[in-house]
């Protein structure tokens, strides 16, 4: 029998998270400009969250890189960057990312709960995580790690699921599913409480910000068209914006070493 560890790998190596946001070749920049586009029009709070710009010249690791999207701004703005993943095929894809592009960065196939990461990475000035650890049987033990991997001026800033969201309603009432691919094998939601029972003792929160609600038809957006579901499309822009503000699907938090 598959451990939950080894059924978390071979989901995420059987469709690495956005590798078919274009239907291009994987060998052109083509391929990885629309997968760009793609995510920051439907996430634009992450270029916010991330602050890309910030890291000029500072050292960076981020856990579970996936293919490499906010890898590839990380390095366009200066940054020393690392990226981990517990997928071999995202790590791949990521190698190919930076070859493709002429990008200089390094990536390492490992799993961020486990210890030797610690001896083996070094230290950096942000540890940055974007929609991972609620995907971790073993969050404290990623959390213990970066609290190691940060240096002691350094941040932590990290993106959950939120529990008190729209789709954690559409997901409970058997609407909706955690990932785009099915049978997401383990995803958990976190609320403002165990975010800071998470972190107790290794980090002091400085913000917590809640965003981002999918609005689009799932089967035109995989055409490659934007289109509202029809009640999305009949509210008003505020209304839209106080969804995203407190029936977000995303928790955006970030923390510095106590």
């Amino acid at each position: 029998m598959k451990s939950l560890t080894e059924e978390i790998v071979e989901y995420w190596d059987r469709q690495p998270c956005n590798s078919r946001h274009s239907q291009a070749d994987p060998n052109t920049t083509q391929y990885w400009n629309e997968i760009t586009a793609r995510r920051y029009h439907v996430e634009p709070h992450i270029r916010d969250f991330a602050s890309f710009d910030q890291w000029r010249g500072r050292r960076v690791l981020e856990i579970g890189c996936g293919i490499g999207t906010d890898a590839e701004q990380f390095v366009r703005n200066g940054a020393i960057y690392t990226g981990i993943d517990i997928s071999s095929k995202s790590i791949e894809l990521c190698q190919k990312r930076f070859q493709v592009q002429d990008l200089d960065g390094r990536f390492i196939c490992c799993n961020s709960a486990d210890p030797d990461i610690v001896y083996e990475l070094g230290q950096f000035d942000l540890v940055y995580s974007m929609g991972v650890i609620h995907h971790s049987p073993r969050p404290q033990e990623i959390v213990k790690n970066v609290y190691n991997l940060v240096k002691d001026t350094g941040e932590f800033r990290f993106l959950v699921y939120a529990e008190n969201s729209w789709k954690s309603a559409m997901i409970s009432a058997g609407l909706d599913q955690y990932e785009a691919q099915d049978n997401c094998p383990y995803a958990e939601t976190y609320d403002n409480d165990k975010i800071h029972w998470l972190v107790m003792g290794y980090f002091d929160i400085i913000d917590i910000r809640q965003d981002h609600c999918f609005m689009y038809n799932v089967e035109e957006y995989r055409r490659g068209n934007y289109v509202l579901e029809p009640w999305f499309e009949a509210m008003p822009d505020t209304v839209k914006a106080a969804v995203k503000k407190y029936l977000g699907w995303h928790l955006c938090v970030k923390a510095i070493k106590k």
